[in-house]
């Protein structure tokens, strides 16, 4: 078993306090994302499981034993840093080869090991080669099959896409995903990119200024949000926030903007349940707002001042008098053009209304 399970760990540096009180659990065999902007404490809480760091308070358990004494070659993890440390002089092979020298394997069995690897990540024809001649893409994968050559319990992965382009990271997306199958090894992947993690993680941890946000599968994290800033961090293009009061008046509950007048009678209960203060923000996603060329029940005049054709959708900045730019997304069909006026009507279901002073979902 190779679970991973932090136990309310904290961490400051100085006067800067870098993380609080994280506590969160790695399954065995899961592909596991932490999430969240520079700076929030992904790299930190990944150097104190593999023993880098040690925290100020709180416990780290690998497999189910406390590691907090364990030294680094004892914790079995095997890690890949954002930096790839190939060896410029030591062709693939070595470079590969050298964890498994530290830890005086066999030759025999180095080179069986370093074969099979080679093999799983596509780069036995890099094993003679130094790694000046290899490509960006080329030159990650020989580094993950160095830190993967190890039997290692987990492995510890941070932002191994990030110096690579666009297109090659879509393609190592799908290579990481089918050796993590290959594998059946645990894997905790830090990343600031969240179309990322969402394609990747069956789980995501989402942490920002070292405090976890919210963690649960992709789909829950994009369609239940805890919080604002979960809201505003999964999805793309990112969701919209507009400032309303919440008003009750002749059987009808109304958010208003200012600008629009929303009716959510639908949602009055939970509502005004939750809520603190008649201070609100409503948060709608781009794709759950419908653009109509006539008006409808419930519906918001806009004019169109920019549309970006994006092959299978066309997504539009929104203007109305006294408000912000704002995005909508259209089909690829429809007629649309700036300078066009239309009406826009909110999907009611995927609203998000959310209390400003505590900045969490309410409905």
């Amino acid at each position: 078993m190779a679970e991973i399970r932090l136990e309310g760990i904290s961490k400051t540096f100085g006067k800067h306090q870098v993380l609080k009180d994280v506590t969160f659990e790695v399954k065995d065999k899961e592909f596991f994302c932490l999430l969240g902007p520079p700076g929030a404490g992904r790299t930190t809480l990944l150097r104190i499981i593999a023993g880098l760091e040690k925290p100020d308070k709180g416990h780290v358990y690998i497999g189910g034993e406390c590691v907090d004494d364990l030294p680094i070659a004892d914790r079995n993890v095997s890690m890949f840093f954002e930096s790839l440390a190939l060896y410029p002089n030591k062709t693939g092979f070595e470079n590969i080869a050298f964890p498994l020298r530290i830890q005086k394997i066999p030759e025999r069995e180095i080179q069986q090991r370093v074969t099979e690897v080679a093999n799983m990540v596509h780069v036995e024809h890099l094993l003679n080669r130094l790694p000046r001649t290899y490509s960006g893409g080329e030159a990650q994968r020989v580094a993950f099959a160095k830190a993967i050559v190890r039997s290692a319990r987990a492995a510890l992965l941070d932002e191994p896409l990030s110096n690579i382009d666009a297109l090659l990271r879509l393609e190592m997306r799908i290579e990481l995903k089918r050796i993590h199958t290959q594998l059946g090894q645990t894997f905790l992947y830090v990343t600031h990119d969240q179309a990322e993690a969402m394609a990747m993680g069956e789980r995501i941890c989402l942490i920002d200024n070292g405090e976890i946000k919210q963690t649960g599968n992709p789909l829950e994290l994009y369609e239940k949000p805890s919080n604002r800033f979960v809201a505003s961090y999964i999805g793309s293009p990112p969701m919209n926030f507009f400032d309303c009061t919440f008003e009750e008046a002749g059987g009808k509950s109304v958010l208003n903007a200012g600008f629009f007048r929303l009716d959510i009678s639908k949602h009055s209960k939970l509502v005004r349940e939750n809520l603190i203060s008649p201070e609100v923000t409503l948060g709608v996603r781009p794709e759950n707002i419908h653009v109509l060329d006539k008006p409808r029940e419930n519906s918001i005049e806009a004019k169109i001042m920019v549309a970006e054709r994006l092959g299978a959708k066309v997504v539009l900045d929104m203007g109305i008098t006294g408000a912000d730019l704002f995005k909508a997304v259209a089909p690829p069909e429809q007629s649309v053009k700036p300078g066009e006026v239309k009406w826009l009507q909110f999907d009611l279901e995927k609203i998000h209304i959310i209390d400003r002073e505590t900045q969490q979902v309410l409905a």
